[in-house]
């Protein structure tokens, strides 16, 4: 009797004060339910979640397969013994990509997870820019392609002189479709032979999609570009360059001259009426050897005339150099150049006309060495043209000018002496004593020369440290002679 009265006393602790059997806590219970706000790279996943009366929390799993491998953030669902509704946001997804994903909640008895689910991204419309069609001086049909990819998409085109665009046209439908879709728009009020940008521009509630920039120039004066020079011998060359006529009927030819102001040119000849460049080319005969000449290409139609670059060319043959311009009466200059050949072992004539002597004599011959290359030391006594002369064929003229010698020197206190040699007397011409200030060389002295163009003369410095020279102006140095200057002297009184 004892025993069956503790059994019942036992069961009735369990009844509940309404009559019902109290509720044992246990693990949760978890439900996947349906996706909301279905973004390109976003969704909002739903779902239900049981505590079974145990602190309890839940996330979402998701990705492309049945493996997941991603998790939207652990959230807590509370302790209690009902349903609980629950969203999560899943996040750098794809667009126009399916996914799968499931509910999952946890407590200290489980873990139970939901159902698999499937949804599928908002894929943002797919465009391609085309080509330019139909173009003109002021106008231009842009096409492309746009897919919606099943949302209903308006389109444009963006166009302008630069990649920033800055002018579009108006919006227009795509529909919703899930193919790629011709589209095509007319633009005018442009301006001739100028570079246009544009791309078409699509958008629909999954985004805007922007196609890719391409670009065409409106028909107006043709564009040149000048080549480089080819095949240049020592009278002749071949000229090249290219002429892109813009759609415009076109002629071409090339200016040639040894200076920018050109003089010669190339007989006309046409370049047709198409877009894009074209090759050109075209011979100049009858150029002097080794002279520098300048070249362009003009190109000209309806719309205007375009003048390319100034190129230079230096026709063939034996060169002639100078390592100075001028040179101190009694010194030498080397004289150089290379001969056409190239090669070792070719004889070159050198040829000189002194001033006042119009017609050139031969000087000396010089043999060529190492890659074609000649030399001879020079030792002009007054201005003197050189030529140098190889296979019969003569360099260009170079003229060493020639400032006469002036011998400046010491010979007692305050006592200097001056002598200026040349290939002529300078008796009674004057020469300058000049002492170097901090501004610069002052004159202190004038003195004529006497017999054997010197002259010993007495000057007053005052007291200190004194840099004298002697000049020789070029008007008393006189014809076929520069300008004479001494070497300094540094003086102490």
């Amino acid at each position: 009797m004892r025993v069956a009265a503790i059994v019942l006393l036992t069961g009735l602790a369990l009844l509940s004060t309404s009559g019902g059997v109290a509720a044992v806590a246990g693990a949760p219970a978890a439900i996947t339910g349906p996706v909301a706000s279905v973004r390109t790279t976003s969704v909002t996943a739903t779902g239900t979640v049981d505590p079974g009366g145990q602190a309890t929390s839940w996330y979402f799993e998701y990705g492309t397969t049945t493996g997941y491998g991603k998790k939207s953030a652990t959230k807590n669902a509370g302790s209690g013994t009902a349903n609980v509704q629950v969203s999560g946001t899943l996040t750098g997804l794809a667009p126009g990509t399916t996914y799968h994903y499931r509910l999952v909640a946890a407590n200290a008895a489980g873990t139970k997870r939901g159902a698999d689910g499937i949804f599928t991204t908002l894929a943002a419309p797919v465009v391609v820019t085309g080509s330019a069609r139909s173009v003109t001086a002021s106008a231009a049909t842009l096409t492309g392609t746009v897919d919606p990819n099943g949302r209903p998409t308006t389109w444009y085109v963006e166009y302008g002189t630069s990649t920033s665009y800055g002018s579009k046209t108006a919006v227009r439908s795509a529909g919703s479709g899930t193919t790629a879709k011709s589209v095509s728009t007319r633009v005018s009020k442009l301006a001739a032979g100028r570079l246009y940008h544009y791309r078409v521009v699509a958008t629909s509630d999954a985004g805007t999609t922007r196609g890719a920039d391409r670009t065409f120039t409106t028909t107006g004066a043709p564009l040149v570009r000048t080549g480089a020079a080819r095949e240049v011998g020592t009278t002749s060359a071949r000229l090249t360059g290219s002429v892109n006529p813009q759609g415009r009927r076109t002629t071409w030819y090339f200016e040639y001259g040894t200076t920018t102001r050109y003089g010669s040119r190339t007989p006309t000849s046409p370049a047709g009426s198409a877009f894009g460049e074209q090759a050109v080319t075209a011979p100049i005969l009858g150029l002097q050897p080794t002279v520098l000449y300048h070249y362009r290409l003009v190109a000209k139609n309806d719309k205007g005339t375009t003048r390319g670059a100034d190129l230079t060319l230096t026709t063939t043959g034996v060169t002639l150099a100078a390592r100075a311009q001028w040179v101190v009466y009694g010194r030498a200059v080397l004289l150089s150049g290379l001969v056409p050949t190239r090669r070792p072992g070719e004889s070159v004539t050198v040829f000189a006309a002194k001033f006042g002597v119009r017609s050139p004599v031969a000087v000396a011959t010089a043999v060529s060495g190492d890659g074609g290359v000649w030399s001879y030391l020079a030792r002009p006594a007054i201005r003197t043209t050189y030529l140098a002369s190889s296979n019969g064929v003569t360099s260009r003229e170079m003229v060493i000018g020639v400032r006469p010698r002036v011998l400046f020197a010491r010979v007692g206190r305050g006592r200097f002496g001056v002598r200026v040699l040349g290939t002529h007397s300078f008796r009674g011409r004057r020469v300058k004593l000049q002492r170097l200030t901090p501004i610069g060389w002052r004159t202190v002295k004038t003195i004529r020369l006497g017999r054997r163009s010197a002259k010993r003369f007495r000057v007053q410095l005052r007291k200190g440290r004194s840099t004298l020279r002697v000049v020789m102006s070029v008007n008393q140095a006189g014809p076929g002679y520069l300008s004479g200057i001494s070497r300094t002297i540094v003086y102490r009184r």
